[in-house]
């Protein structure tokens, strides 16, 4: 199991996600989002984040210039496309990068409607499931899964985000290999907990070590 936590402002809280094994950092460069950055902010951590974790910078509409800035100032793992982007405008930029679907927005409701919509973004490097809301992610909603099932798309490009908390993550473990998380580790919108973050690490290791022996 792969974990991502997104939305990190603070030096100690990726400091502390090194050391429990976090395996990618996401940074908000999306001014409405509660977790946003500044381009200052957000180099400033991208320095501190060391080479065996991936540095992810989720956008939301962004303009082709700001992508570009994106690409040369923090030199990210790859770019979270989380808006409305065509798959013409991700590829564009023969950068790697991360399609977020919104399941259930207009035309992702149903399976097949993923299926085609995912197919409009050959090179993604992952496609990361999250639940629709008008706030572009971070809202801490669930979906239901079943939707997921029967699409043509290996289990290793699949993420799966919204309203994962340690309460729950166990039976994601089971039939998920890579899952991302914001909300679900903070004491209030845009404000990690530190204690969160490692009962839930400690709670994926734990699961993941039975599995191991079993």
């Amino acid at each position: 199991m792969k974990v991502k936590i997104c939305g990190l402002r603070q030096v100690q809280e990726i400091q502390l996600a090194e050391q429990l094994g976090v395996d990618a950092i996401g940074l908000v460069l999306y001014p409405k989002s509660k977790r946003a950055l500044t381009l200052a902010q957000a180099k400033r951590l991208r320095a501190a984040i060391p080479d065996t974790m991936q540095c992810i910078v989720l956008l939301v509409n962004p303009s082709v210039e700001e992508v570009n800035i994106v690409i040369a100032e923090l030199k990210p793992s790859a770019i979270q496309f989380h808006g409305d982007e065509t798959g013409e405008f991700c590829e564009q930029f023969q950068y790697p990068y991360w399609r977020a679907v919104r399941v259930g927005a207009e035309n992702l409701t149903t399976t097949e409607e993923i299926q085609a919509y995912i197919q409009q973004y050959p090179h993604s490097e992952q496609f990361l499931f999250d639940a629709y809301s008008s706030e572009y992610g971070g809202a801490g909603i669930r979906f239901n899964l079943d939707i997921l099932k029967g699409l043509d798309l290996p289990l290793e490009r699949m993420i799966i985000a919204g309203g994962i908390h340690e309460g729950n993550v166990g039976e994601l473990l089971d039939h998920y290999a890579f899952i991302d998380l914001s909300s679900g580790v903070e004491e209030i919108p845009g404000v990690k907990s530190l204690e969160k973050m490692e009962r839930f690490m400690q709670k994926v290791h734990k699961k993941s070590t039975k599995k191991n022996i079993y």
